[in-house]
């Protein structure tokens, strides 16, 4: 714990620093501007009173000599027009306009390193929030994870901000090569971050366990739903729940979707927006809890797949998702209705408690 607030402490210090660097440039790129600004007012208005040109021709003369161009339609040809030219344009004008394309180069260099390395807020709307980082191969679970929101046809289109630490040089290649994502060097406990990030803009904020193996990572989850409703989010909020014992805590601090950290099947998130409710039946799938899948090894010939979910419904054996074809051994998942199917086994969704014995089934179907 220690560690973890020296940690803080001294990416507070860097970003800090960061911002300090920043400032300093840009002031330094303002006051450049302005000092170039008054060598030409200075330089065209002497040329006008010293070379008796007109004002146009005069700041014509001016731009001309200070970018270097010189087209020599026009010249100083006085003392004092010499002179004005020589301290104004010579020795200053030339020396700022060139530092203040340092300054102005070094200031997009800047800016690119900024949002290179995740210290850029970007003005966004209606996107997708990623909170935290998985602790393990947590680059290939956000290509998934990412890959499978831009694959649904409802967020086909929706750029992806991902809020984390993890990444203080900047995203890894296959992200940073992935349109439309962005990520923010910040934590998910700090506000400031969190509006960063636009996550009370954010049409969706995928919140992240800390850690998918410690249950005290819901504590931590706790507070940032605590964060967000500070930030008035309007998003639809997915938490993950290590312990399922603080579901119903969660869903009190402001989340809309709770699910258990599945990281082999991150659609499984996806799926949660897409198809509200999906994810509990999903998620069930992994449960020996109430509904279990079982197989049942029966022969069935010629038999419409219609009647066989029928059969298992009507006699109480449970609900039929799929079978074993004694032609090729292949799993059949979900088949039409209409199919006449040859099987060796079925798959079921039974009850825990239904007591269904290889030998009921067999005489039903």
């Amino acid at each position: 714990m220690i560690n973890i607030i020296r940690i803080k402490r001294n990416q507070r210090k860097i970003f800090r620093h960061i911002k300090i660097i920043r400032k300093d440039l840009k002031k330094s790129l303002v006051e450049t501007l302005l000092y170039l600004i008054l060598i030409i007012v200075a330089h065209t208005l002497a040329m006008w009173q010293f070379e008796n040109l007109s004002f146009a021709n005069s700041v014509w003369l001016t731009l001309t000599t200070v970018t270097t161009v010189g087209y020599g339609d026009f010249s100083a040809t006085t003392f004092m027009g010499r002179l004005s030219t020589v301290l104004f344009l010579y020795i200053g004008g030339i020396f700022v306009l060139g530092k203040a394309a340092g300054d102005y180069f070094e200031y997009r260099n800047d800016n690119r390193e900024r949002k290179l390395r995740g210290n850029w807020s970007w003005e966004m709307s209606n996107h997708i929030v990623i909170l935290n980082k998985p602790n393990m191969h947590g680059s290939q679970y956000f290509y998934r994870l990412i890959d499978q929101f831009h694959q649904s046809e409802k967020f086909h289109f929706h750029p992806v901000q991902i809020l984390t630490t993890a990444y203080p040089n900047g995203l890894p290649r296959e992200l940073r090569e992935n349109d439309g994502v962005l990520h923010y060097n910040g934590s998910a406990s700090e506000i400031e971050d969190l509006k960063a990030v636009g996550a009370d803009q954010a049409e969706i904020v995928v919140l992240l366990a800390m850690d998918e193996t410690n249950q005290e990572s819901d504590g931590q989850t706790f507070d940032i739903l605590h964060r967000l409703k500070e930030i008035h989010s309007k998003a639809l909020i997915l938490a993950e729940c290590v312990d399922d014992r603080n579901r119903q805590r969660l869903y009190d601090a402001g989340a809309s979707v709770v699910i258990r950290p599945m990281r082999a099947y991150p659609e499984m998130i996806v799926r949660s927006f897409v198809a509200p409710g999906s994810e509990q039946i999903i998620e069930n799938m992994f449960n020996s809890k109430r509904d279990e899948y079982h197989r049942f090894n029966v022969t069935i010939n010629n038999k419409r797949w219609s009647e066989i979910v029928c059969s298992c419904i009507n006699h109480g054996i449970g609900t039929a998702v799929g079978y074993q074809s004694s032609d090729d051994k292949k799993i059949h998942c979900n088949p039409k209705g209409d199919r006449e199917i040859n099987a060796d086994a079925i798959f079921v969704i039974v009850r825990e408690e239904s007591g269904i014995d290889l030998d009921y089934v067999k005489d039903k179907l």
